[in-house]
């Protein structure tokens, strides 16, 4: 929850003790007004609406109200809204303050197979996850975040058994279980043998065969380590790891299978669940598990301990959804709330890089190709900079751009990941917000009095100071809509309107000096907390 003087609130409190209003009747203005109210539904005549509703605005806070058309404009004091910001940070040390939650969210994101890396098609489910949960915990919410580690089924089964017939004399590396799984995989069809194997192992696993499920943990684990160090290097950690296997292993799926046992129906030895026309598997003719019962399982552990689970998923997860909420919701008792967040996917210009990998772009590719562009950039503008300040700017800006790039665009949208647009210095892009920052911290350290002159402000000043007072209602929404993009988009907007300031208000040596780094010091805070729940890593030297 957000505490801060809620202007808006207050209005809209005293408006509902003469009109019936909702809240959504009110919004951020844009041209005109910093709020504005719609009036065209109201039943009384306009002229007699505007005049009741501005009669009873006697708060300090406001500067004006006026009447255009079917709105009416409320304009804030610049001064009231600075002090606003000020006071929190002040006082709390961000801009707006929050109040802890006592209920708790998980977020499950990434859970990728650890059978090979992650690749630019499923990053965007990393950049997505770590950034709501980020917003959320901000917000005021116990957060975690968590990967499902899918250790069990035949994919995994098979990079274990690549391993042990193509290089189990050799060290076990990411690169021999790759090769081994890519031989299984490509021999499988040709070499009935193999196909045994993999049905042998995979019946042997589903029993609950203790030793085995461990070496396919530990098989496993060497992938999943190459898949979280590629994600740290933008800056994305996983809370805590769930194991698949350990539902089998402790019996959990044959408890849950068991429990349904009254609603199933079989076809031959497979069992299902009737919705309308469709059957969903849970087992398949040999008795093995299907992932649908496994993740049935997982949902409930999770509920045990989190009041709102968060599923972010690829758009082609859809339909599993959908009867997974189906089964929870009508023959589970399952009491959490519960979203899903999907997205589509990650693809690259055309022509831009290749990969000596094979006819996947790897996460690891993308960073890299994404800091060398960076660092030639940095060489280009900055000649004079060492090798170390270009290696720390062009490694902040490669994870930034990425991120930033992937993360503006709503995620329900298809994406085309350029290298141009993600690194451009002029426009929508991460280092045109982290130059804003740089410039504003290299003001900072030139001046050093923070006393100011006057409340009087100019167009460009009164646009900073209301760009920054309504950071939490975007915070707001962000969490109501769970979509980082909108944050993503009020940094922009922040950005702008900074860089309007910049080129029109004088500074050092000004005698608004005082004033205006007033604005520049809260400006710097505001955009510490917003840029680091997208996870842009800002530097005071760019």
């Amino acid at each position: 929850m957000l505490l801060f003087d809620d202007y808006k609130k207050i209005m809209l409190d005293k408006i509902k003790t003469i009109y019936s209003v909702q809240d959504n009747d009110m919004e951020l203005g844009t041209n005109f007004g910093d709020f504005t109210l719609k009036i065209f539904k109201f039943k009384d005549n306009r002229e007699e609406v505007y005049s009741r509703i501005k009669s009873s605005m006697d708060m300090e806070f406001i500067d004006r109200v006026e009447l255009q058309g079917n709105y009416i404009n409320f304009y804030i004091k610049s001064s009231k809204m600075l002090d606003t910001v000020e006071n929190s940070i002040g006082t709390f040390g961000k801009y707006p303050n929050t109040f802890q939650d006592t209920s708790k969210a998980l977020i499950e994101h990434t859970s990728s197979n650890p059978t090979g890396p992650i690749h630019v098609g499923r990053i965007r489910n990393s950049i997505i996850g770590d950034s709501i949960f980020r917003i959320i915990e901000r917000y005021g919410t116990r957060s975690l975040t968590q990967y499902f580690v899918n250790d069990s089924g035949k994919q995994v089964i098979s990079l274990y058994l690549g391993h042990i017939k193509y290089h189990k004399d050799e060290e076990m590396t990411v690169e021999n279980l790759l090769d081994g799984y890519q031989k299984i995989y490509t021999n499988i069809d040709s070499d009935p043998d193999i196909k045994r194997e993999v049905q042998e192992l995979d019946e042997k696993y589903e029993t609950g065969d203790n030793e085995l499920i461990k070496e396919i943990q530990n098989t496993a684990s060497i992938v999943l380590k190459s898949i979280t160090d590629s994600l740290a290097k933008l800056g994305i950690h996983i809370s805590t790891y769930v194991w698949e296997s350990n539902f089998i292993m402790y019996g959990n799926v044959a408890q849950l299978i068991d429990s349904l046992s009254e609603d199933l129906k079989s076809e031959g030895k497979a069992k299902y669940i009737e919705i309308g026309d469709k059957k969903i598997f849970l087992t398949r003719q040999d008795g093995t598990s299907l992932y649908f019962a496994r993740d049935l399982v997982y949902h409930m552990f999770k509920s045990e301990n989190f009041d709102w689970i968060i599923d972010v998923l690829g758009e082609d997860h859809k339909d599993h959804a959908k009867n997974l909420d189906y089964v929870l919701h009508n023959y589970l008792d399952f009491p959490s709330r519960i979203d899903y967040l999907f997205y589509g996917f990650v693809s690259l210009d055309t022509g831009k890089m290749s990969t000596r990998k094979g006819n996947i772009v790897t996460v690891n590719d993308l960073y890299e190709k994404t800091v060398e562009e960076s660092a030639a950039i940095i060489k280009q503008k900055r000649p004079e900079y060492s090798k170390e300040e270009v290696d720390k700017i062009s490694n902040a800006i490669a994870a930034s751009s990425i991120r930033y790039n992937i993360i503006k665009i709503n995620a329900n949208k298809p994406l085309t990941f350029r290298w141009d647009e993600a690194l451009n210095f002029e426009g929508d892009s991460a280092p045109y917000i982290m130059y804003a920052y740089a410039r504003a911290c290299s003001l900072i350290s030139k001046t050093g009095n923070t006393e100011s002159s006057t409340e009087e402000y100019n167009e460009f000043e009164k646009a900073l100071i209301k760009a920054m007072y309504v950071y939490p209602y975007y915070l707001q929404n962000s969490v109501d809509f769970l979509r980082a993009d909108i944050i993503a988009g009020y940094i922009l907007y922040l950005v702008k309107s900074f860089n309007e300031f910049y080129l029109n208000c004088p500074i050092i040596g000004n005698s608004e000096e005082n004033k205006r780094m007033r604005i520049v010091r809260a400006f710097k805070k505001i955009m510490e907390d917003s840029a680091d729940l997208l996870g842009i890593q800002l530097l005071e030297k760019i």
